[in-house]
């Protein structure tokens, strides 16, 4: 039986995907980490913030993962006009969706926190908050990088 790509190229591709899903682990970590001085409402905040985050993380890998396919079959047909096309309407999208998504969260992000998290301490929801409404705005820049990582791969 004869394999389609070699143990060295897929290793060539499984291993920076596994590093980028390490260091998206590593940040919510390091968040933790730098808030650990301002107490127990801080850090809570910052857990339950970087869980929903996540979700958003994953929805824009997704996103650029399904663009990347499309890109790569024009760039398999010798197609580069409509694979460049295609890149470009990634793109577009990508920032679309994370538009909507940060003026959706920056709109209902107290109801968000509370429909997913319960009732918390009042502190704990200040602090979910604000970073929150921090974190949401760099929705645009991770849906880009995950749109151009995905193209470039």
């Amino acid at each position: 039986m004869e394999h389609m790509f070699s143990k060295k190229e897929l290793q060539k591709m499984i291993i920076p995907l596994l590093l980028e899903q390490l260091l998206i682990l590593v940040v919510g970590m390091a968040d933790t980490f730098m808030v650990s001085h301002a107490g127990e409402d801080a850090v809570s905040g910052v857990s339950l913030v970087n869980n929903f985050n996540t979700i958003f993380i994953y929805i824009f890998t997704a996103l650029a993962s399904g663009g990347a396919v499309i890109i790569s079959q024009y760039l398999g047909k010798k197609d580069r006009e409509k694979a460049n096309k295609a890149a470009s309407q990634l793109l577009t999208f990508s920032v679309l969706v994370s538009l909507v998504i940060l003026i959706i969260v920056l709109l209902f992000k107290r109801q968000m926190m509370s429909l997913m998290f319960g009732k918390v301490d009042a502190n704990v929801m200040s602090a979910c908050l604000t970073y929150l409404t921090i974190t949401a705005m760099s929705y645009p820049a991770l849906a880009i990088y995950n749109a151009g990582a995905s193209a470039f791969r």
